[in-house]
């Protein structure tokens, strides 16, 4: 997949089969998305993009735990 591919998937919006979240911390709503993903035709989960006004944030990768 390309970044041209993610940025038309971006200007369709959110659907019943495409659900995107700012960041991991709403991890938990976005594996409920997934697992109803599973559950029906699939989908897609993008992390790093504002639902609302569909902003490419990004998502900060680490190995370091923010429980340490």
């Amino acid at each position: 997949m390309t970044i041209e591919d993610i940025k038309a998937l971006i200007e369709a919006d959110e659907s019943r089969t495409l659900e995107f979240k700012k960041s991991t911390r709403e991890l938990k709503d976005g594996m409920h998305a997934a697992c109803a993903f599973l559950n029906t035709d699939g989908g897609w989960l993008i992390l790093g993009i504002t639902p609302k006004s569909l902003k490419i944030v990004g998502q900060e990768v680490t190995d370091v735990s923010i429980y340490q």
